[in-house]
């Protein structure tokens, strides 16, 4: 029966749309993707913070002291496999000699995935055919997003992930002879790139078996059900080996950066979740929601954007996230639009705050569903040429879909422009100016066996090169057992942990002296301001 099926989906060969086959004057649009995410990454020389938690363990992964953040501790202190791995080959590829190199060496693998995802979205807008207007609405929208670009070039896992969910896109619209082999591969993918994942590849295959529609996938919801079995096994079996050695390495297979990351905020209960997809599109203004932040740059909520803008990216997500209850729109606007849905209610309730990091992934879902409606939209608008071919109303639609894709990426590109001097500026004050100066001074004043306190784990964890107490102990077993003990106030913690050193903002300061005067003043003295 799934040999049959299979045969029902091959594409007639007249009509493959492969990648091969694609015109010179298409495939710019993906190479114009990748040039925009090198300038954003030239212009602005962003590295986040994260970046230099993950390459302290690829370094010493490359250099022979074991995937570690310590050396000797054997502590899974990174989230994503690949995120750590890609950048030790990357130091190995400079002979072990430049951690500038090494990062451009990741940021052009980066640049390349993202260009790998364009490319894979357009064959599925070819596949389809989509309106012109619709594939260039997807690719540009997705090369133009602030978050995904910058997301992209500062050292995250970002543009694997959104290359692994454009192949999962790809694999469950685009007909091939083994759709398993590619879902599975793209399945396996993503585990490699975030373990959270699952999350997402449930939804997406939710979504299409809810929604499906066989005139458009070829198939039925019970062969379905064998794809994603058979799709499930290849998974396994790739991304297994990753499982069984961070089980044996570091004694579980949960990363370490999750386990300091829970014990926030109220108990995660069933009934709260229901309670947040019942309330997900009215509760989008709230600080734990992550829904109006789809559209919009990391950490907006500081202030400095237009409030229009705000409510215009709000509105549009939020509506995106509703897409899927219409049931005269087409399987793939419907099922991304739920994978959309699903993926905000994960986000606004088990992290204990949306974290802009996590985000790009749902952009590219919002993306494909509202490129896709107006695909859907503009086929309809063929028709009802032909139907009426004295009518000027379809051709007026056209010009007004035409005006509204072009102010949706002018509005992205003057994001993303913003967004570039904002981390332009960021980089020089923020992280050279003070967090690796931190660092260093640290690595040059401290002992080799000191430790330190504090919450921005990156730079000054790698440039300080010590033992680290970061809140919320994301690179240290010993702060989230104090925090079993103690709880998450910072004087008990700091008088039990007793670090050497203490690196504190000034609203910690604050904080910390309007509880104990003493603790700045006797216990620890100021040794420097920065």
């Amino acid at each position: 029966m799934f040999t049959a099926t299979v045969r029902a989906c091959k594409i007639n060969p007249g009509h493959n749309m492969n990648i091969k086959k694609l015109s010179p004057n298409v495939c710019w649009a993906p190479l114009l993707v990748v040039v925009v995410a090198l300038g954003f990454a030239i212009y602005t020389n962003h590295i986040w913070e994260d970046y230099y938690i993950t390459y302290r363990s690829s370094k010493n992964l490359a250099t022979g002291h074991g995937l570690v953040f310590n050396h000797g501790d054997r502590l899974h202190t990174f989230t994503s496999p690949l995120g750590v791995l890609l950048p030790a080959v990357a130091y190995l590829l400079t002979f072990n000699h430049s951690d500038t190199v090494a990062l451009w060496i990741f940021r052009l693998m980066s640049c390349t995935a993202l260009g790998g995802a364009a490319l894979l979205l357009l064959n599925v807008a070819r596949v389809k055919k989509y309106a012109p207007l619709a594939a260039t609405l997807m690719i540009f929208w997705v090369g133009l997003d602030s978050k995904i670009i910058d997301f992209s070039i500062c050292g995250m896992e970002t543009a694997f992930l959104i290359l692994f969910l454009a192949y999962t896109l790809w694999a469950h619209l685009v007909p091939t002879n083994r759709p398993w082999l590619h879902l599975g591969g793209a399945w396996a993918g993503l585990m490699w790139t975030r373990p959270d994942s699952f999350v997402y590849i449930g939804l997406i295959a939710a979504g299409f078996w809810l929604f499906n529609d066989p005139t458009r996938s070829g198939t039925s919801r019970r062969n379905l059900l064998g794809l994603y079995i058979r799709a499930g096994l290849v998974t396994t079996a790739i991304y297994l080996p990753w499982l069984l050695f961070a089980w044996g390495y570091y004694g579980t297979p949960i990363p370490h950066t999750i386990t300091a990351k829970s014990g926030f905020g109220d108990p995660r209960t069933l009934s709260g979740l229901i309670k947040t997809i019942l309330q997900l599109p009215f509760t989008s203004t709230l600080d734990t929601a992550s829904l109006e932040a789809t559209f919009l740059p990391a950490y907006y909520r500081i202030g400095g954007w237009p409030e229009y803008f705000i409510q215009a990216s709000r509105l549009l997500a939020t509506g995106c996230s509703l897409l899927w209850l219409l049931p005269f729109l087409r399987m793939e606007v419907r099922s991304t639009s739920f994978a959309f849905f699903g993926a905000h209610a994960y986000l606004s309730y088990f992290p204990y705050f949306p974290f802009p990091w996590y985000l790009p992934s749902t952009t590219l879902l919002a993306i494909f569903a509202l490129s896709s409606l107006l695909a859907q939209l503009l086929s309809a608008t063929e028709h009802w040429q032909t139907a009426q071919p004295l009518s000027h109303r379809p051709q007026q639609f056209r010009l007004f879909a035409t005006l509204a894709v072009g102010l949706v990426l002018l509005a992205a590109g003057w994001e993303t422009y913003q967004a570039a001097r904002l981390f332009k500026a960021q980089q020089k004050y923020v992280e050279e100016g003070n967090r690796r100066k931190i660092g260093e001074w640290l690595h040059d004043h401290a002992l080799p066996k000191d430790t330190v306190f504090m919450e921005p784990l990156g730079y000054i964890g790698y440039y300080s090169g010590l033992k680290t107490y970061d809140w919320p102990g994301m690179s240290s077993r010993e702060m989230v057992r104090a925090r079993k003990i103690v709880g998450n106030d910072w004087i008990q913690l700091i008088t039990y942990l007793q670090p050497q050193w203490l690196v504190l903002r000034p609203n910690e300061i604050r904080n910390l002296t309007a509880q104990d005067a003493s603790l700045l003043t006797q216990s620890y003295v100021i040794v420097q301001n920065f």
